[in-house]
């Protein structure tokens, strides 16, 4: 599955905001964004889910449970299938430093749609 980073290809985009994308909302896991579908006039980068590796995961949001329909957040999970808040802010963490975090890293290698446009699908 393809999902979506609004943005630019950059080592900031692809790391968590701390105390944004570290805490979850209702119907919404703690991650970094992603979504299936560009707005118009948007970039973005799409992500293959498939090429993610180390417990990094894409989570769908519980509609039933105030999530928003198409949106995912990305983030590590323990071998229990929940996000792993640990590794999660250690992540956000390198957000600012000018350093790729390893899970950065893995979410860049997982880029198969470059710099693509909302108006051009």
């Amino acid at each position: 599955m393809i999902v979506y980073i609004w943005g630019n290809l950059t080592i900031d985009n692809f790391t968590p905001r701390p105390g944004k994308d570290t805490v979850g909302k209702p119907g919404q896991a703690a991650g970094l964004s992603a979504s299936d579908a560009i707005p118009p006039g948007r970039k973005a980068q799409g992500v293959d889910t498939e090429k993610l590796k180390q417990q990094l995961i894409a989570i769908a949001d519980d509609v039933s449970h105030g999530g928003l329909t198409g949106h995912f957040s990305i983030a590590p999970v323990g071998d229990d299938g929940r996000v792993d808040m640990l590794q999660l802010e250690d992540w956000a963490n390198a957000r600012g430093s000018g350093a790729s975090h390893p899970l950065t890293q893995i979410l860049l290698d997982a880029v198969v749609l470059p710099n693509v446009k909302g108006d051009v699908q």
